[in-house]
């Protein structure tokens, strides 16, 4: 009997191993995708990315969008601000009926945005604001011209079969349609509660 629990803790302890590996996979990724976004390395970002979203979506369309909204603007700037490295935080492996292994990392995003062309007076300022608001963004005014926003964020670690079994990332938009088409239903109802659950611990911390 005591050799049976021997070998089932070692076995145990050999799984628990091998979530943590994962684990330390997707957070090392997760920083660098960020890492990747401030250098504006649209190429490095594309290549780590679920193939599933380019039977959807060309690969240099996806480039050529984000170059357009973060360097060829002639209506405002956007800059990402550093992220403390240390609040990144990465869910437990989970795996689907078809074997698809998902995880959920998530971190602080803040942005700034500066407008080249208009100045904000009060009311101005109160109704964009509210915009960002509804978008589930926390925002202030620095000045006249720049805008400051940050929000909880999270991205999607998916490994399957189209990934070759290695770790490939989207990012947690509900609103896009394109997210809704490619993630499992599963992994959507699943990464909609962690999700709300990190934001009611955000909430609870803040009061």
């Amino acid at each position: 009997m005591k050799k049976l629990i021997y070998i089932f803790l070692f076995l145990c302890s050999g799984f628990l191993w091998a979530q943590s590996a994962d684990q330390k996979k997707i957070l090392e990724d997760s920083r660098s995708f960020i890492s990747l976004f401030q250098k504006k390395d649209y190429d490095g970002m594309v290549n780590m990315t679920h193939p599933a979203i380019f039977e959807k979506i060309d690969k240099q369309t996806m480039i050529d969008g984000f170059k357009k909204m973060f360097e060829k603007n002639d209506e405002f700037e956007i800059e990402m601000v550093d992220t403390d490295q240390t609040t990144f935080n990465v869910s437990d492996i989970f795996t689907t009926a078809d074997n698809t292994k998902y995880a959920f990392s998530s971190y602080p995003m803040k942005m700034k945005m500066t407008f080249l062309k208009e100045k904000f007076d009060d009311d101005k300022k109160k109704m964009v604001l509210g915009m960002m608001e509804a978008q589930g963004m926390e925002a202030k005014f620095i000045n006249d011209t720049t805008l400051e926003m940050s929000k909880q964020s999270m991205i999607l670690a998916l490994n399957d079969k189209t990934t070759s079994n290695t770790w490939k990332y989207l990012n947690y938009d509900e609103a896009n349609p394109l997210y809704v088409s490619i993630v499992p239903v599963e992994v959507m109802k699943k990464a909609k509660e962690y999700y709300a659950n990190l934001l009611i611990k955000q909430k609870e911390n803040a009061n």
